[in-house]
């Protein structure tokens, strides 16, 4: 496994050689993404920036481009490509609302969402309607599925939107929400990150998942032609990150919590 590995390092550091002698006759183009704070995916305080943005930083490197992040909440954020104040941002899963504002890449991380509470309030559901009558926190711009953000549009479930993850668990923790909808990975990671031992454990998930989807990275549409570009590259880098090893060398150093969710065989499927 070593030996697998090593060579796998080799091969993609012979990709960025030959990406770096390509360019060298021109500088690599710099292009602003916009980020944000979802930690161990993205984050001003991790390594690279979170594994999420070292992918995307990687992929367009073996395509000649050099990406600047801009860190800002998640609603400004979408905001600056809507507008195209960026060229492109991550992580963001496919709506039919978005899909007719920005242009989507090829699928980049497969993500599973589930419900966070206090083991001192016991929850079970299995439809949204159990969400009934109870308080639920999320946080602006992002998606929960069709089903939840449909009944959180038409007033059938009570949810409270804020500017951030970490707020909504500081929000549970004084009892301000019942519930609070994340992806999995990272609502562990900030209650591992921001409470204290004791704290800590005072928070879990529910089992089942309420969402599981893709995210991609998202470019504007106000440079047709430019955005065009970015996302055929961007596509073209990440197809040889994958097939060189690299991709899954950044996951693996992440080193995630284990769970029981597994994403679809066909890498290509649609996302919810």
């Amino acid at each position: 496994m070593a030996i697998k590995y090593c060579y796998r390092r080799l091969y993609f550091a012979a990709l960025i050689s030959l990406s770096a002698v390509v360019n060298s006759a021109q500088s690599s183009e710099i292009i602003t993404l916009t980020n944000g704070e979802w930690p161990p995916f993205t984050s001003q305080s991790l390594p690279h920036q979170g594994f999420y943005s070292e992918i995307v930083r990687q992929a367009f490197a073996l395509e000649g481009y050099q990406v600047q992040y801009e860190f800002l909440p998640w609603a400004r954020a979408y905001m600056y490509v809507e507008q195209g104040q960026a060229d492109g941002s991550l992580t963001w899963a496919k709506t039919p609302a978005k899909g007719q504002q920005v242009l989507f890449s090829d699928p980049v991380f497969w993500h599973n969402k589930v419900i966070f509470h206090l083991k001192s309030a016991p929850f079970d559901w299995q439809t949204v309607s159990d969400f009934k009558g109870l308080k639920i926190g999320a946080s602006e711009q992002y998606t929960y599925g069709y089903e939840f953000d449909l009944a959180a549009e038409k007033g059938e479930i009570d949810v409270e939107y804020v500017s951030s993850d970490l707020l909504n668990l500081k929000k549970m923790l004084i009892n301000r929400i019942r519930l609070f909808p994340s992806d999995v990975h990272v609502g562990h990671q900030l209650i591992k990150q921001h409470f204290s031992a004791e704290q800590a454990a005072l928070f879990t998930h529910h089992p089942k998942p309420i969402q599981q989807t893709y995210t991609h990275v998202i470019f504007s549409k106000h440079q047709p032609s430019r955005s065009e570009q970015l996302l055929a590259a961007f596509n073209r880098g990440l197809k040889k990150l994958k097939e060189s090893g690299a991709y899954q060398d950044i996951i693996d150093q992440a080193e995630l919590i284990t769970h029981d969710f597994s994403a679809p065989k066909n890498s290509n499927a649609a996302a919810n």
